[in-house]
């Protein structure tokens, strides 16, 4: 039985430290700087077909993509739901999310962060915050679907 406690504590395949080096303090300031900007009412920019839909069209266009763009619509809350196709097989067995960064940097802006939820399916959010740029702070929400 202690196995299988080791391997449930083990965070990949081949690991046997069961602990890491550090916290993720040294970078928390910026992604809860991010975290404060979702919580803006009317961050989240307007007309994501106008604004997105262009750029991951491209992407999905270009030689040797791994995907196939089938749509988008933007939901009530918003959220830009994006339908890929995947065109190739995806680089990393189980992790789509290493070919769905690629897409997803084609819409990339200052601040980023993206998340697997489960094998169909990436969320991310990516914009200027306060002091970016010359623009006013905005973001994007994007829910990437995957259909094999």
């Amino acid at each position: 039985m202690s196995s299988l406690v080791s391997v449930e504590r083990r965070r990949w395949d081949i690991d046997e430290r069961f602990t890491g080096i550090a916290t993720g303090q040294a970078l928390a300031p910026a992604v809860e700087r991010l975290v404060e900007h979702l919580h803006r009412e009317g961050w989240v920019a307007e007309d994501p077909e106008a604004h997105l839909l262009p750029h991951l069209r491209r992407a999905c266009g270009a030689p040797g993509s791994p995907w196939r763009l089938l749509g988008g619509r933007l939901l009530d809350d918003g959220v830009y739901e994006v339908e890929v196709a995947a065109a190739a097989e995806p680089a990393g067995a189980g992790l789509p999310i290493r070919d769905a960064l690629v897409l997803l940097a084609s819409v990339a802006e200052a601040s980023f962060a993206a998340r697997q939820v489960d094998e169909d399916t990436i969320e991310c959010v990516t914009g200027m915050l306060d002091g970016d740029g010359a623009y006013a702070a905005h973001g994007h929400l994007i829910r990437l679907r995957i259909r094999r």
